[in-house]
Parts: C-alpha cells; structure tokens; sequence
C-alpha cells in the first residue's frame, strides 16, 4: 500500500512534526483563549487542527467541527450546523429536547438511516430562519457544554460566512463569543487574505477577537527523516541530497511534496531500488501530464495581463510592483497589475508569504513556465 497520503485529512504516522503549532493550538483553547489560523492552501492546517481536535477530546473536551463550504443560505447554516452539533452528542433524545427548548419555531426529527442509528435533522415547514432563529442556534455549543465539560468549535472555510451577510451574521456571532463562558472557538479557512481581512481590520465584527497563528513549511530535517522512513519501508533508498531536490520540486509545500512522493513510489515499487533527481522529475512530469488538461483550462481562462504575470512568477515573486519588475517582464500598468494579483489571489492561483507572491500549486507553476 503506498505509504504517503495527499488529498485527505492526513492521521496517524502520516501526520508528522507540527508539535509545537500543535501544542500551542490545545493550549489556547483549553486555556479559554480563540484562535484564527493562517496558512497558505495545501500546507495542511485541516489535518493539524484534526490532531489538535484528538488531543482536546482525549483531555475530555466537546470538540465540533463545522465547514462553511457547503453554506449557501441561512436556512442550510441552521441545517448543517444543527447537525454538526448533534454528531457530538451520544443521546439524540436529549439533544432534540434541548433543541426544541432553546429553538422553539423550529421542530428537530429524528429518524433512522441504512444503518440503523439514529439521524437528527430539521423540519422547517413554512418557518422563515431569521435573526432570531440563528441566535438561538448559535446558542447551542454553551448550553451543551456539562459536567465541567467545555466545548470547542472548529469553524473551517470561516471566510464564507460573507455568504449570510444579510442576516449580519459576524456580528451576532462575535456577540456570542465575547458572551459565552464555556465554549471557544477556532477560526480558519483556505482564503488567508479574507481571513486577514476579517480579524484585523477595525471595521470588521470580528477585529481584534482572536490570537492569531499562522503556520509556514515543515522542518527540512523533518521532512527530510519523514521520506527517507516511508521510501525504506518498502526497501527504496532516499538519500539527503535527492530529498532536499524532491521538496524543493513539491515547494516545500506539504500536500505537493506527499502528491510526488506518492508518485516517486508507485514508479519505484515495481522498477528500481534508488530514487534519483532523474526519477524525481520524470515522476514530476508524470503529475503534470495527468493534470495537463485541468491546467490547460485553467491558464486559457486567465486574461492576458494575468497571463503574463504568472509567466513572470515562474521566475521570482519580490517587488513585483516595482518599476524594475513591471518593465523586466514586460508588465502592464501597476493599476491593473493590482487588479491581476487580486483576482489571482481571491481565486487561490497565487498566494502571498511575507513579501514574495508565488503560483499556490507547483505544478501548476511548472506547466506555465513550460507553456
């Protein structure tokens, strides 16, 4: 079985180092403090908040995590979230009371799924969720929280809640946070400049009500340990050297570096016993290939100034308004340069880390700089 994980919540002896964010992250919350998390997309905040999360339920906190993703309306917030708070309780019965005594225009059924167990959901009739009904709901977490039991909510993708704006729901929540006493929450998302936007600007409900973390790349040493181990598992030899290269191909980017390994050890499995740099970019080609038609589309999609700015990120990404920068590649007018990097960047094409933007997924990066 390939020994590398990508594309889901990474667990078990696949989830390696993070300790110190890790520790910091139970020991916030459990200390009565909130959280928002900053990282670019792909450098596994969902698995490390997923370690995080195990830890708090071992100390024996209620841990509930929520996405905001699927989120579309008032009416599928109460749904989902509803759900979410009720996959945390081991009695149904009791829940569903609990419910209909603090959300008394809406009635909680349970019925039985495939399986057998018992399944929560809500009949909303001709009920109309306003302002009121996401108070009361947003009330729920502190009312569950017994027996010297805390809860901690995990709010995933926290940046669309821009999609319940007409029923201000940042501002009833941020009420519910300064006023609850047992529950805390996480805040995090894969649009860090959203995320930013909210927790730090004065106009925003949510400025200032966080300690803010943000995470960056791995350890080299780490990772470099984590490789060698997986490959010599299966009796493939990794040396220091063609790691260093293997990551710097992946751009220290944890879910891309699992993605080529993954692909350096299904080559390997069946044909040779040492990965070299050759290997490592065949299996990097390989990746691309395989991709080539979802980044075909996604680069015909892009206008010609955003073009040519991703051109010219193959090659650096400091100072890009600069006027040294805008006239080496041939850039068009800073004015619509910003305008370029703003849409790249809501769109999760480029990202930003400190002063340097660079294209978010690497080989992405490398069928550009081919193209």
């Amino acid at each position: 079985m390939n020994p590398f994980s990508y594309g889901t919540i990474v667990k078990a002896d696949n989830f390696y180092d993070r300790k110190e964010e890790c520790a910091r992250i139970v020991n916030t919350l459990a200390g009565g403090n909130n959280i928002v998390l900053y990282a670019p997309r792909r450098f596994g905040k969902t698995s490390l908040v997923f370690k995080a999360m195990e830890q708090l339920e071992k100390a024996g906190f209620i841990c509930v995590y929520f996405d905001f993703m699927p989120v579309f309306s008032p009416e599928s917030f109460v749904r989902l979230y509803a759900k979410a708070l009720s996959a945390r309780q081991s009695n149904l019965n009791k829940f569903a009371q609990s419910f209909t005594a603090i959300i008394k225009n809406l009635r909680p059924v349970l019925t039985f799924g495939q399986d057998g167990a018992p399944e929560f959901s809500i009949d909303f009739a001709n009920t109309e969720v306003d302002e009121t009904i996401i108070s009361q709901l947003l009330d729920m977490p502190e009312m569950l929280a017994k027996d010297n039991k805390r809860v901690i909510v995990f709010f995933d993708e926290f940046q669309e809640v821009e999609k319940l704006k007409n029923i201000n729901f940042e501002a009833l929540l941020r009420s519910k946070v300064q006023q609850q006493q047992q529950t805390n929450y996480l805040f995090f998302g894969s649009k860090t400049h959203l995320l930013k936007e909210m927790f730090n600007d004065k106009k925003k409900a949510f400025y200032n009500s966080a300690m803010q973390m943000s995470i960056g790349s791995l350890p080299e040493k780490d990772t470099i340990e984590f490789l060698r181990t997986k490959f010599s598992a299966s009796n493939i030899s990794l040396d220091d050297e063609t790691a260093k290269y293997l990551i710097a191909v992946a751009a220290d980017i944890p879910h891309y570096i699992q993605l080529l390994a993954s692909e350096i050890w299904q080559y390997m499995i069946n044909n040779q016993t040492i990965v070299t740099k050759t290997i490592v970019d065949a299996c990097a080609h390989k990746v691309l290939a395989l991709k080539s038609d979802y980044y075909m589309e996604l680069f015909d999609h892009r206008s010609q100034n955003q073009k040519q700015l991703l051109n010219a990120l193959t090659f650096e990404g400091k100072n890009i308004f600069s006027a040294a920068y805008i006239k080496k590649y041939r850039l068009s007018a800073i004015g619509t340069l910003q305008r370029s990097v703003r849409e790249l960047v809501n769109d999760g094409i480029i990202e930003k880390r400190d002063n340097e933007y660079f294209i978010a997924d690497p080989f992405f990066k490398l069928f550009v700089a081919q193209n």
